[in-house]
């Protein structure tokens, strides 16, 4: 409410009260000077409060903070690269590729053997077998179908001299000779017409050819021994 300048107090009371309150703009102007004091005083101990006891701490900079945490900075490192879909299918095939060339290998190391081990028996048995003995002797061609008929006996193998089907032509001519029909001397004889015959060069790789079938080598025999026959 805007106040009113030159309104003057009554006569009876500006005898007895204060000159403050004479008029109304000296009675505003008192008030407004107690305020001003009264606000002044307050701000004043408000600052007094607020005021640090101790010093201020001092904060690290940013750099000191992401050293100290262990942060890691700088570029990013690339992102991995990724195999193409042909990289991928070499590395497949080389895999693939390094397996059956190990499995060939293998087979192939173990089938040497094999061979050799028969090899050796063969030998071994041909070496041990006692000289010859007149009462012994037969003839080649007899002595083929001897062959013959002990494969029909026993029944016919392949690659060993001796298995649980049977025997071989060499292993048919062992077990002839252990028994006293005829000598090394008279299988090698027919073993000789045997080969004429085939047109091999060894017995054991006739007989162990994988399209090769008993009747074929019950035939050969045959017609080895009458080629033996002839020969005499």
């Amino acid at each position: 409410m805007p106040r009113q300048e030159g309104l003057a107090m009554p006569a009876s009371a500006t005898a007895t009260a204060p000159r403050t309150f004479w008029s109304e703009a000296a009675l505003a102007a008192a008030v407004d000077t107690a305020f001003a004091e009264t606000l002044a005083e307050e701000l004043a101990a408000a600052l007094a409060d607020a005021a640090p006891a101790g010093p201020a701490i001092a904060l690290p900079d940013t750099d000191t903070l992401i050293r100290q945490a262990g942060i890691v900075t700088g570029p990013c490192p690339p992102d991995p690269r990724t195999p193409s879909a042909t990289g991928r299918f070499l590395k497949k095939a080389s895999i693939i590729a390094a397996r059956a060339a190990w499995w060939l290998l293998k087979h192939t190391i173990l089938c040497a053997g094999d061979l050799l081990v028969g090899a050796l028996r063969i030998v071994w048995h041909l070496a041990a077998e006692r000289r010859p003995s007149p009462d012994r002797a037969i003839a080649p061609a007899d002595f083929l179908q001897a062959t013959s008929e002990h494969i029909k006996t026993r029944g016919w193998t392949q690659f060993v001299m001796e298995s649980s089907r049977g025997v071989c032509i060499l292993g048919a001519e062992r077990d002839l000779i252990r028994s006293g029909t005829g000598t090394r001397a008279t299988a090698s004889e027919a073993n000789v017409h045997l080969l004429a015959v085939t047109g091999s060069r060894s017995v054991p790789g006739w007989n162990d050819q994988l399209t090769r079938t008993e009747a074929q080598v019950h035939q050969t025999l045959l017609v080895a021994s009458t080629r033996a026959r002839a020969a005499r």
